[in-house]
């Protein structure tokens, strides 16, 4: 939870007040709003093959971490997914040391999946629009059994044929993002903007549970909801971190109930983004990231805060980073321009092996 609001000891946000010390206040929403996740069919008996003892590639001993590795192509799926995540989603690769070894390179296939519909341009529709249809082309050839020549493709149809992930949700990640791409910038409300962006790290997520736990296990559902609200809080991350670059190109992605909730204009939003009107407006919507944490953790009270089975503590290691930066966030007075922002965490990865091993949310 946010532990030092400004301050003072509370603040209004939006009518209400959150406690500067203490437990948060129960949240309405509670388990209001959430919708039941589709789960994949049993998975299809297998047995180990050579394929799925195949090692990640390592960097030489003595390389720095965030020297980019060029490795990989349709002969080496695997390694072509390690060096696109470890490139593009430095928090998603620190995660992926927390993963048993078939299921890191099956993870880093998806997460390799997300990051080609991230590069999709915006400035080319058109080209936009072909580049999903290659992916909705190559996700049907997948479950067809026959892959296009494509790293990404190579090593998704590997974890199709030993896990049961669902087309569904990797169709999502593209529906999503393409229906996003037409959207006006701003929604009207926040609960706006989670629905049309919360379903892509939901998918990630929930395809990310399919590779540790069967979906027959009695856990999935339970594991499935609080995995819901983990999303919503990684979409909040994601819609702050993009502020500061959306302010430089004079745009602005915060839902328009909350802009008007603190009276922040465009105007004012582009002349002063760290003055006090901006700062109230990412305070409310930051507060919201951090009642979906409660949230999710209060789903698991049940398991003393723990998740289980063990195995699918490295699908929940993707609430740390937003956690944390959300808490850095509250350090500089929820100014998002401000020059500690932009530093590299270095307790981040001693946080995620931490959290890993106390195994609880």
């Amino acid at each position: 939870m946010l532990t030092t609001l400004r301050t003072t000891a509370a603040r209004s946000v939006g009518g209400s007040s959150l406690r500067a010390v203490g437990v948060a206040p129960a949240l309405a929403r509670g388990h209001a709003g959430c919708s039941g996740h589709h789960h994949p069919p049993p998975p299809e008996s297998s047995t180990t093959t050579k394929a799925e003892k195949k090692e990640l590639p390592h960097r030489a001993s003595g390389t720095p971490l965030n020297v980019p590795t060029t490795q990989g192509g349709p002969s080496d799926a695997d390694a072509y997914c390690a060096s696109l995540v470890q490139r593009l989603d430095p928090d998603a690769w620190l995660q992926s040391y927390f993963w048993p070894r078939r299921e890191k390179a099956w993870w880093l296939a998806i997460r390799a999946f997300n990051l080609h519909q991230v590069s999709t341009t915006v400035s080319q529709p058109a080209i936009a629009a072909m580049r999903f249809q290659f992916w909705r082309d190559a996700l049907a050839q997948i479950w067809a059994g026959k892959p296009p020549q494509h790293p990404v493709a190579i090593a998704l149809a590997e974890a199709h044929k030993y896990r049961p992930i669902q087309k569904y949700y990797l169709n999502r990640l593209i529906e999503t993002r393409a229906k996003n791409l037409s959207a006006p910038p701003a929604s009207a409300d926040l609960d706006a903007y989670l629905a049309a962006h919360a379903p892509i790290p939901d998918a990630l997520l929930q395809t990310g549970l399919t590779l540790v736990v069967p979906p027959t296990a009695p856990e999935t559902s339970k594991l499935a909801h609080t995995l819901s609200h983990v999303a919503n809080t990684l979409s909040v991350v994601s819609l702050l971190r993009q502020l500061p670059s959306a302010i430089g190109k004079q745009q602005n992605p915060l839902p328009s109930a909350i802009c008007a909730n603190n009276g922040l204009s465009d105007e004012e939003l582009f002349r002063d983004p760290g003055g006090k009107k901006a700062r109230d407006a990412v305070f409310e919507v930051a507060t919201r990231g951090m009642d979906e944490m409660i949230t999710a953790r209060r789903d698991l009270k049940d398991w003393n805060g723990a998740v289980k089975p063990s195995a699918a503590m490295p699908v929940f290691l993707a609430a740390v980073p937003a956690e944390r930066w959300l808490k850095r966030l509250e350090e500089v007075d929820f100014d998002v321009t401000s020059k500690k922002m932009a530093r590299h965490d270095w307790r981040l990865a001693p946080a995620i092996w931490a959290r890993y091993l106390r195994g609880k949310l």
